[in-house]
């Protein structure tokens, strides 16, 4: 029997290695309850990683197969243990947690992990089913047969956690622990590669389709055009795009008088949205005072004017020319009922 390289056996306990020292700390952490001091549960979580290494040293040299079968042993099981206790956490309310005072809060004011956890708790049931197919996949790592299903059914669960956290810019270590968790994935998966490979390449199609050449190419081709064409020649909603956004009021002029909020109840403009379809929006100091209507361009003149829809009955004349400042600013110069308007409209950026 050919002997096993030493790289795989290093690899095998690294990953080993790097997953007990996740599991462990997190397990720690929440279930201590806070009798253990920072210091003792991170030191015995990084001695996981140099005892597996230490581990692996002394088995390659006494039995290098045995060796490698009791990494993927750990592995799988850490594997597991992790994705099980992710999934019951979920349904027993301790996973995407969000402090009911923040949930008031506008839709902007919240950072990434804040956001997405208020989505995700937004629906019970839906947590619930993200927790079982957690479950489900790591119970079928736990036997034979069922586990290659298992690591197929893992891969997309956690390479849509990790585009989370990359995207919605959760917790670095988060991140870094489930990443983790998709290494030792990968490195289960690699070892079924030839089987895969044959599977996915080698076998021939048995789905019952029309054949040949004729139907194949003038199909395959309408689908990849059609929906590219469909888009070209579609109305987009976004019709000036060069004025959409959000705009902070500046330098507010009223029958040429100087207006500005003092405290936050003052009803002073503030706030101009300009959006899809044409939306436009007046705010008044606070997102619950709005005018909300549906603005008309002339883009020869810059002469906008607006039809109001909201409040119910609200038909006060809303009308002027916007001009462009520097980049995405703007100046508005018209009325509002009867009383003149003049403004600096100063483009806020989305949050990122």
């Amino acid at each position: 029997m050919k002997k096993l390289k030493f790289g795989p056996i290093v690899i095998a306990s690294t990953i080993a290695g790097m997953l007990a020292m996740f599991v462990v700390f997190r397990m720690l952490a929440r279930y201590t309850g806070g009798r253990l001091p920072q210091v003792v549960i991170w030191s015995f979580s990084f001695l996981m990683l140099p005892a597996c290494l230490l581990t692996g040293c002394i088995g390659y040299f006494k039995s290098p197969e045995k060796t490698k079968a009791f990494f993927n042993t750990v592995i799988i099981y850490l594997l597991a243990f992790d994705l099980y206790s992710f999934g019951w956490q979920k349904i027993c309310g301790l996973q995407m947690v969000v402090v009911r005072g923040m949930l008031d809060m506008p839709f902007n004011s919240l950072d990434g992990e804040t956001l997405t956890w208020a989505y995700f708790r937004r629906s019970y049931p839906f947590t619930v089913a993200i927790a079982i197919a957690q479950i489900s996949g790591s119970l079928l790592l736990l036997f034979r047969r069922t586990r290659l299903l298992g690591v197929i059914v893992i891969i997309p669960i956690l390479l849509n956690i990790i585009l989370i956290d990359i995207f919605y810019q959760l917790h670095t270590w988060v991140l870094i622990h489930a990443l983790v968790l998709m290494t030792g994935v990968i490195y289960l998966l690699m070892q079924y590669l030839p089987r895969l490979t044959d599977f996915f390449l080698r076998t021939p199609d048995s789905l019952p389709v029309i054949k040949g050449k004729r139907w194949q190419w003038p199909l395959g081709t309408l689908v990849v055009i059609l929906p590219l064409f469909l888009l070209a020649t579609y109305q987009y909603p976004d019709k000036h795009p060069w004025l959409s956004g959000k705009y902070r009021v500046k330098q507010l002029l009223v029958n040429g008088s100087p207006v500005a909020p003092k405290k936050q109840a003052d009803s002073v403009l503030t706030t101009v949205y300009m959006d899809l379809q044409d939306e436009f929006v007046l705010e008044f100091n606070h997102y619950n005072s709005r005018y909300i209507g549906t603005y008309k361009l002339d883009e020869k003149d810059g002469r906008i004017s607006v039809t109001w829809r909201y409040p119910a009955g609200f038909k006060s004349r809303f009308d002027g020319i916007l001009q462009q400042q520097d980049h995405k600013n703007m100046q508005f110069s018209g009325r509002l009922g009867n009383d003149s308007l003049h403004m600096q409209l100063v483009y806020v950026p989305e949050p990122k």
